[in-house]
Order: C-alpha cells, then structure tokens, then sequence
C-alpha cells in the first residue's frame, strides 16, 4: 500500500529536495507524471503569478491611499487655495468673438442658442432634501404609493411622480427624500406631499433636516473681469474677502438673486426660485458685467482644472452648497 501512496504524492511539495529528490532536474522530470507535466504547460509559474497580483494589488492600494490622503488633505484646507496672481494673466481669444447685446440678452429668440453656448449657461434644477428618520422596504412602499416606480437595476431609490405640482420625489431606504421640479415652491410643495402620504400609510416619517440647494445656474463670461474697479463701482452691492473665498459676492436687492463672480468670468447664480427669476436677474447683471472686461482666460483657466482632474467651478459649487448659513459669502 505504502508504495501507491507514495506514487500518488504530490510531486511539487518544496521539502522535495529533503526527501530525497535528485538534485539533477532530469531525474525528477524523470519520476513526474505526464499529468502532472501537463499541468505545469497549463498553469506556468501559477504561485508565482500569485505572488505578484498580490504584490501588484498591495502597490495599487498604496497607491490608491496615497491619492486619498492627498484628495482628503486638499478639500481639509482653508478656503484660500486660489491663484489671485494667476487671475491677472491674460490669454488670448479662441475661436470667434461672438457679438452679444448684453442690454437685451434674452429678446433675439434666434440668437438665443447660440448665445447660450457661448456663454455656457447651465441651468440646475430646484431640489429639497429631507430626513424623514425611518427605514423603508422599497419593494412594500412601490406597492402602496400611487405613480410609484422602483427598479433596484438603475437606482436604489423609489422614484414617485407628482402632478401636483409637477414634480419627482425619491425616497430612499435610509429616510432620505428628494424633490426635484422646475421651481423652488414646487420640489418643497412636492416633498412636503409625498411626506404626507408617508403617514396616512402609518409610516413614522418625522419632519428634520430640511435643506434646498442654493446655486441655480451658472455661466461663463467670454473675457476676464476686473474685480477690483467692480468692487469700486458697486461698493454697496459687493461683498468681498480674497483671505477666504475668491469671489465676490453681488447682491440683486429687487429679485433677491446673489451672483459669485470670480475673476476668470465664472459666475454662479445663487437663491433664485425659478427659472424666470434666474433670467431675469442675469438680464439685468449681464450688462453690468459687460462694463468690466478684462482680457480673454489663458487656456488653463478654459479648462478650469484646480488639480487633476478637479475643477475650481465644482469645488466652490460644491462648498457653496454646504454653505447653508451663508457665512462663505458674506464673512
């Protein structure tokens, strides 16, 4: 018996050479079986293969931690991370310089689309967040609420469409509800119903956290602007601390509407509650802006990358959003 077990063992132990294997390769290729010899064709090299998708695994997730630690360190940091000498550079102009009437920007409804892409005017869409503080079963709420749609395979929310007013809620299995609509009132009015509906089914959904996004649109002036005869100019108007944000902030007192303008032209529209309100403030500051040019973006500021692929436009939406007291834009 002792001698099938032997023949059986398995031949590519390390201690071979300590059993007694020849230490001439040709005599233990000699007692190896073809099974095994095919196998090693198969499979070459299969620990050491191993060995180095562990090692390359390690080194990826060094890596990896090494960006994050960078990443988490760069969005830790003070706000002043703003090249104020680089906003002074001027470049040259690219592509054509379209002829824009700022004093009637919205009237020429033919000139409107390309006016609109030349100053890359993005509209964001109304939201408002609540934390109800209960759970959900997705698959039970899609049953019982009305104009309900829930597909795990495109987004882990219940999606829920309100007519009245127009509007689309997502709940999700946390708590948190999300309203979206083409105007303030709306996603609030839509939020608050869809709550509502919560608790006629018996569902605890406490009312906490409100909160609504505070940037509306943006756009993009085709030149530079002099900040600094703007803040002379429209002293009552402007806000300004280059020590912490590099903007400064215009306030439209009739509508309401506060405008970031940044040097490199950049503007973000901000507490608007509509569509027509966010046109008509920026009918009425376009001009005002048109008054301050000064020189085209050199062609990293077109691109508006902050580091990597990070873009300054996103950084300071995004801080603005979390921003809810207002301290970033009036301190």
């Amino acid at each position: 018996m002792d001698p099938i077990i032997n023949k059986f063992k398995p031949l590519d132990n390390e201690d071979d050479n300590k059993n007694g294997c020849p230490k001439d390769e040709e005599n233990c290729d000699d007692k190896r079986s073809n099974l095994d010899k095919l196998f090693e064709k198969l499979y070459p090299k299969q620990r050491n293969c191993v060995k180095e998708e562990l090692s390359i695994k390690q080194s990826k997730l060094g890596t990896s931690d090494s960006n994050w630690e960078f990443y988490k360190n760069f969005f830790i940091k003070s706000p002043i991370d703003f090249s104020w000498k680089k906003a002074f550079e001027k470049g040259n102009l690219v592509g054509t310089d379209l002829d824009i009437d700022y004093e009637n920007i919205f009237e020429d409804v033919g000139k409107l689309t390309e006016v609109e892409k030349q100053l890359q005017l993005l509209y964001r869409p109304f939201t408002c967040v609540m934390d109800v503080g209960c759970r959900f079963n997705m698959y039970e709420l899609c049953l019982l609420m009305i104009d309900s749609r829930y597909d795990p395979g495109s987004h882990p929310s219940l999606s829920v469409k309100v007519t009245h007013p127009s509007a689309q809620v997502k709940i999700h299995a946390g708590g948190t509800i999300v309203a979206t609509a083409l105007s303030a009132d709306s996603a609030r009015c839509a939020l608050f119903k869809v709550v509502r509906i919560l608790q006629d089914l018996d569902y605890k959904a406490d009312m906490k956290n409100f909160s609504k996004n505070i940037v509306n649109a943006s756009f993009s002036m085709p030149f530079k602007l002099d900040l600094e005869l703007m803040i002379r100019r429209h002293a009552e108007e402007v806000t300004h601390n280059r020590s912490k944000r590099p903007f400064i902030t215009y306030t439209n007192d009739e509508a309401g509407v506060r405008f970031a303008v940044f040097p490199t032209g950049f503007v973000l529209v901000l507490h608007s509650t509509s569509h027509s309100e966010t046109r008509a403030a920026m009918a009425s500051f376009l001009p005002i802006l048109a008054r301050f040019k000064n020189g085209y973006p050199t062609a990293v500021e077109q691109q508006g990358l902050l580091v990597g692929d990070l873009s300054y436009k996103l950084v300071w939406e995004r801080r603005l959003e979390k921003d809810k007291e207002g301290l970033l834009l009036y301190s």
